[in-house]
């Protein structure tokens, strides 16, 4: 079963064509449009993560991962693992005990972990502290002209994505140069929650730094998904190809599946694609600048890259927001220099940062899941002195 397709070619006449062009469409029109929009994209997103059956699969490949690494890595130091009544599994050790749930842990402070989840409370919080993050306006479904207004008048595509509450990149779309694809990514956001973030896309690479009580632990750069044209699929056959071998091959080829969302379509056709084109036979095509989609292969070790200031910083936004454990994501074009003059940013502070990530095939076991529960076992009763109050 497939959702049908919404065919926008009707409402051009409302939509305009390009980032320069004057947005001439009757305001009611254009609202009556985005609630429609709204509407089946939240229908889309419940369809996708509850009854196709290649999500379901990919959610145990990842269950079993995690299961698979927390065992090793409690193996490999000492403790003791058991299965909780559920899905939980509990590590322990000299009487102390850490619950565990794939990515998920009993090391955080809930109170850090909604503060986390909140994408504009941890953009204040830093921006407060001198830390360099991206320029954001928060936006509701009626706030259309809003949204229009900073289209037309940024130099550089947008980023729309939910205000809270969400992981994994859903409800993100990158690439945002046209009317028509600003409501469309509006309306894929608020299938997330009530409100939406817009923001400048910040050139650059996208870099994960895994951070515990104030240290790095280690740091990747997170590839975007791709596929290689063979001169006759499809770029959706090939997307198809690759979510096969995925269901099939499992945590060794990658953690998700790769969505067919307004972020794919807007990647491609800034590069000159549509689902239907035939790339030529070697030819890459860079499917979304949302990274979570990405395969194993494609989250590549970069420790060492980052300067001590970029790595200071995020440091510092795992201090400021209170997690023990976080995985802070940062964009920049040269990691040599500091962000604030790169023109790079802090994009996100990750409570429960997946670990995934952090494996890489060539290196034996689960060095990153062992890591943090001898740094646990170790210190577990280290000071909270980086609370928010401290920090502000």
């Amino acid at each position: 079963m497939q959702l049908p397709r919404i065919n926008f070619k009707a409402t051009s006449t409302y939509l305009g064509g390009s980032v320069s062009g004057d947005f001439a469409g009757n305001p009611t029109v254009t609202q009556a449009i985005l609630r429609v929009l709204c509407i089946y994209s939240f229908i889309k997103r419940a369809f996708s993560s509850r009854f196709r059956p290649g999500v379901v699969r990919m959610r145990t490949h990842r269950a079993r991962f995690y299961s698979a690494m927390w065992r090793g890595a409690a193996d490999a130091i000492g403790a003791c693992y058991a299965r909780l009544p559920g899905d939980g599994e509990q590590i322990s050790k000299e009487g102390l005990r850490l619950q565990v749930f794939q990515n998920k842990t009993s090391l955080e402070d809930p109170a850090a972990v909604a503060r986390a989840s909140d994408k504009l409370v941890v953009h204040d919080l830093l921006a407060h502290n001198g830390i360099a993050v991206a320029r954001q306006t928060i936006v509701k479904i009626g706030e259309i002209g809003k949204a229009l207004d900073i289209l037309k008048t940024s130099a550089l595509p947008l980023v729309v994505k939910p205000a809270a509450n969400t992981g994994a990149g859903a409800g993100v779309s990158t690439c945002v140069r046209t009317p028509r694809q600003l409501l469309t990514a509006i309306a894929w956001a608020r299938a997330y929650g009530p409100r939406i973030l817009i923001e400048r896309q910040i050139p650059g690479s996208c870099y994960r730094i895994l951070v515990m009580d104030g240290e790095v632990l280690d740091t990747v750069i997170r590839l975007p998904p791709s596929v290689r044209g063979d001169g006759f699929s499809t770029v959706r056959q090939l997307v198809r190809h690759e979510n096969r071998l995925r269901r099939r091959l499992g945590a060794s080829r990658g953690q998700v599946l790769v969505r067919i969302d307004p972020d794919l379509r807007n990647t491609i056709a800034n590069q000159g694609f549509t689902l239907d084109s035939r790339p030529l036979v070697g030819e890459v095509v860079l499917l979304k600048h949302v990274v979570n989609d990405n395969g194993t292969a494609e989250n590549v070790s970069a420790n060492d890259c980052l300067c001590a200031a970029i790595v200071q910083s995020a440091r510092t936004a795992a201090q400021l927001v209170g997690t023990r454990l976080a995985g802070v994501d940062i964009i920049c074009q040269d990691p040599r220099i500091p962000l604030e003059s790169s023109g790079g940013a802090i994009i996100e502070v990750n409570a429960n940062p997946g670990l995934y990530y952090h494996y890489h095939p060539a290196e034996l076991g689960f060095p990153m899941a062992e890591e943090v529960l001898r740094r646990y076992f170790d210190r577990p009763a280290l000071p909270r002195t980086h609370t928010m109050a401290a920090a502000i």
